[in-house]
């Protein structure tokens, strides 16, 4: 009877330890709204404590703009309304502004980073199944039912695409219309994404290679190619902007012109960055394209440069309370004042700022402001604060599009030699007031109010007086002014 016991005691551990163990499942396949993700028939899929977790990569393919932070280990997911950011491990999250607890926490396996499937499905709105017979995740959703309506291809005022192709290392774009093409790199893996403003998918175009919610893709089958896949959806809807991103398998050089015979198509060369010489285009290059991101972060000084100092929240909107009761708003207002007073020492800057007050100013505002004065740079400045984890220290600055990212290098390394804090480096963010922002944007988180050290060293004169001419240095720098 004895032995009986011990037998059964042994099986019932293995039954408890198959479902609290993370389990590989190496033939999973993920279905929207019941037709099977073109690229995730290859993908892995874990169970862990009865969770679903995908490689961040699914995501993507779910039509939602993933980037990761390698240096952080940080992932941030988000479409036109909201954004969810996660780290490896930790067991909460933040949506938009939200902190939300996770039962199984992302996590980091194999060089490849798993995050929870069900938890950022819903927070998207869709519906999430599992089907541990056939070990199939089944997602279903309205979006992709409503993806024409949403692309809204019948305004006349969007220059409509009507092809994508690709062949020989070069990607074609034809369009009824000309329009303004917005290009960047993002590493990590390696990506060219192309952003198409006044842009929307023709009727019949709209109806090829869908691959999910409002997403399309196509993949690249030629060998050798620089590209493994394109993707492109919707990214915007005000204005409505295509994005269009091409998936590298190594890096790559580019070059863009119009379609020869067709000066509203956009042609994006690819060459090999090591190669002495760009390959030849046609005489109809795009004059006034944005270039390649180059390793300078400064910008030629061409007359007096115009700078929004923006002193978040204000008024009835207090921001983050420290812990001795010290608000966020007054913080803020201290150091936007002191800025402004140092850059109106400085003859080729010109600073307004959005409130000089306790007053308050909608984050739409603030944006409009900056953009109403077509600024050269906009810079929010706020305070921390994590109040459940009051050991949370450090400076960090955020950044929404890439072409903020420079300005925002250039203002945390003097923001970190200011503070003296923990360096909590710089991340992505899409904070309204940068999101919403014409001209590089960026929000320094300056310290924490909620760890005790902080907020006092936050509130003294020398540190504020130090910080603020770092900010001051840091937009010198960036405007190349010595």
């Amino acid at each position: 009877m004895k032995r009986f016991g011990v037998i059964v005691l042994f099986a019932v551990s293995l039954f408890l330890l198959s479902f609290n163990s993370p389990v590989f499942a190496n033939t999973a396949s993920i279905y929207l709204n019941g037709v099977q993700l073109s690229a995730t028939n290859l993908s892995q899929v874990e169970i862990v404590n009865s969770k679903v977790m995908v490689p961040i990569r699914v995501v993507e393919e779910l039509g939602y703009v993933v980037n990761w932070n390698k240096t952080d280990q940080t992932v941030n997911i988000q479409n036109n309304s909201k954004t969810v950011a996660m780290a490896m491990n930790k067991s909460s999250a933040y949506v938009d502004d939200r902190v939300v607890s996770l039962t199984s926490p992302p996590l980091l396996k194999g060089g490849t980073s798993f995050v929870p499937l069900r938890f950022i499905g819903e927070e998207f709105g869709l519906e999430v199944n599992w089907d541990n017979r056939t070990k199939s995740v089944y997602l279903s959703s309205d979006a992709l039912e409503s993806t024409l309506d949403s692309l809204d291809t019948t305004s006349t005022n969007k220059g409509l695409i009507e092809n994508i192709q690709f062949a020989d290392n070069r990607l074609t774009i034809n369009m009824d219309q000309s329009v303004q093409p917005e290009i960047f790199t993002m590493s990590g893996p390696e990506r060219i994404v192309l952003d198409l403003p006044g842009a929307a998918l023709a009727d019949a175009f709209a109806l090829q290679n869908m691959a999910g919610a409002g997403s399309y893709q196509i993949n690249i089958e030629e060998e050798p190619s620089f590209v493994s896949k394109i993707r492109y959806s919707l990214f915007k809807s005000d204005p409505s902007t295509i994005r269009v991103v091409l998936d590298l398998n190594s890096k790559a050089s580019y070059q863009l012109s119009n379609a020869a015979g067709n000066s509203e198509g956009i042609v994006l060369d690819l060459f090999d960055p090591t190669s002495p010489t760009a390959p030849a285009t046609s005489s109809d290059t795009i004059s006034d394209l944005s270039t390649p991101p180059t390793t300078t972060t400064t910008v030629p000084v061409t007359g007096n440069r115009l700078v929004v100092i923006d002193a978040g929240h204000g008024a009835h909107d207090n921001g983050t309370t420290g812990v001795s009761g010290r608000v966020e708003k007054d913080f803020n207002l201290t150091m936007a004042l002191k800025v402004e007073a140092l850059l109106g020492q400085e003859p080729l800057i010109d600073v307004v700022l959005t409130r000089h007050d306790d007053t308050y100013v909608t984050r739409p505002d603030r944006a409009k402001l900056a953009n109403d004065l077509n600024a050269d740079a906009f810079i929010s400045i706020h305070a921390n604060s994590v109040l459940n984890v009051p050991t949370a220290s450090g400076t960090e600055t955020y950044y929404y599009s890439e072409a903020s990212k420079p300005l925002a290098d250039v203002m945390h390394k003097h923001l970190i030699q200011a503070t003296r804090l923990k360096d909590r480096k710089v991340k992505y963010n899409n904070y309204e007031v940068l999101r919403k922002s014409n001209m590089p944007a960026i929000l320094l988180e300056v310290g924490f109010l909620s760890n005790a050290e902080e907020e006092a060293l936050l509130f003294t004169e020398d540190f504020q007086n130090r910080v603020a001419q770092g900010i001051v240095d840091g937009i010198k720098e960036y405007f190349g002014i010595n």
